[in-house]
């Protein structure tokens, strides 16, 4: 894979400004994360029983979606107001069809998840049907 876009193909991607990513909704969740010192990464908990010794504990949204660019699954943590905006695209997806592309805003120290809607890049065309023996 390209060495400039492997951030891109990521479990957990994080695009830069301007870098987009093409996705497919797979499922949305709610989770409590929470950073555990022990093992210097978040765990994500479907009840908060055994948060002790736990770090950073909230409410979070996991966005499970299919990455093309990787043609693997990936996970995108969402906030309240970018799970919003998530849904309003998703719901001209369903209206409208096309492809949601995930990006990355700086909105003052902080990146922000957003999404937008393409339009299909897929045009209908009229395909003959032909056996190869007739090209040849």
């Amino acid at each position: 894979m390209d060495e400039g876009i492997h951030h891109l193909a990521k479990y957990f991607p994080r695009p830069r400004e301007g870098e987009e990513i093409p996705i497919q909704f797979i499922e949305l969740q709610k989770k409590i994360a929470a950073w555990s010192p022990e093992k210097k990464r978040t765990l994500y908990l479907d009840d908060a029983k055994n948060i002790e010794g736990l770090k950073r504990v909230r409410e979070t949204n996991l966005l499970k979606v299919y990455n093309w660019i990787s043609g693997h699954e990936s996970i995108i943590e969402l906030t309240g107001a970018e799970r919003e905006q998530f849904e309003e695209v998703m719901e001209l997806l369903l209206k409208n069809g096309g492809e949601i592309r995930y990006t990355r805003k700086k909105s003052g120290r902080k990146m922000v998840n957003q999404f937008r809607l393409v339009e299909n890049t897929v045009y209908n065309t009229d395909v003959r049907r032909q056996c190869l023996a007739e090209k040849l």
